[in-house]
């Protein structure tokens, strides 16, 4: 059995793949992201049972629908300005677990770029073939990493230049 998550960085994905890997026994893989170029290829190397996470890329419904052998579901968070806040600062700091405390100014493009990734799982939420979970719900009791109380707002010292770009998607 192959489990296959779309899902975006900073989605709680990995803390999900180790819940479901603790439920199923399956094998938990390397995910599929932006710097990987051939969706197909991925999963043609996949073992065959495992769970994976695929982050988006620009023909994965399309992939996605090839591929029925595949279990897939797609993993969302509701609270996508947090996420988004998530993302450009553990790209700056490159630390992704854990409290985080360092007070820094982030690239405000990569707000872009995780809006372009948002719209894209956006829009295969609203073909409405996979089952959604959002990470707000999840029980994440067997996962090694949990749900942290990192206050990006705090973190980001550039925060109103950021907020003004999410805004720019939000409207």
């Amino acid at each position: 059995m192959k489990l296959g998550i779309l899902c975006q960085h900073r989605s709680g994905h990995s803390a999900y793949e180790q819940q479901l890997g603790a439920e199923t026994g399956l094998q938990i893989v390397p995910e599929f992201d932006l710097n990987q170029k051939d969706l197909e290829e991925y999963i043609g190397n996949l073992p065959e049972s495992c769970i994976f996470s695929v982050m988006p890329c620009s023909d994965v419904g399309k992939i996605m629908a090839l591929h029925d052998e595949i279990q897939w579901r797609i993993l969302i968070r509701e609270d996508f300005v947090t996420q988004c806040l998530s993302f450009v600062y553990t790209n700056k700091t490159q630390r992704f677990n854990g409290e985080q405390k360092v007070k820094t100014n982030v690239d405000v493009t990569l707000v872009d770029t995780f809006f372009k990734n948002y719209k894209i799982i956006r829009s295969v939420v609203n073909e409405n073939r996979y089952k959604i979970y959002r990470y707000e719900d999840l029980d994440l009791s067997l996962a090694y990493w949990q749900k942290n109380s990192n206050h990006y707002r705090d973190l980001i010292l550039n925060i109103n230049e950021v907020f003004e770009r999410i805004d720019h998607y939000k409207n």
